[in-house]
């Protein structure tokens, strides 16, 4: 049986990294305007559940969950963490997509 280890800062870093390799180069260029010092933050409804935050957007945290397995767009709660986590386990291109739109059009 394997035991599930959360991913550490340098992963998650990796897997952004090679995440904006693989988008269009007008989405790496809007995703440069918003990114951040990349962060972890808390889960509310999970305690000791912690997501990792990499941008902001439109009051709007863009987080990697390493339960899910995937990018997520999530709305900061007061104590700047966010209140429950997504389940979409998007790629970096799907979220770049949804939140910057198709950059050939």
């Amino acid at each position: 049986m394997t035991i599930w280890q959360s991913a550490t800062l340098e992963e998650v870093e990796q897997l952004l990294a090679d995440g904006l390799a693989a988008v269009h180069p007008l989405h790496r260029q809007k995703f440069d305007a918003i990114r951040i010092t990349s962060r972890s933050v808390p889960v509310a409804d999970t305690p000791g559940e912690f997501v990792y935050v990499v941008a902001e957007y439109q009051e709007q945290l863009l987080y990697y969950s390493d339960i899910e397995d995937g990018w997520e767009l999530g709305v900061p709660n007061l104590r700047g963490g966010i209140s429950s986590r997504g389940c979409n386990q998007l790629e970096l291109s799907h979220v770049m997509h949804l939140i910057f739109g198709d950059p050939d059009s």
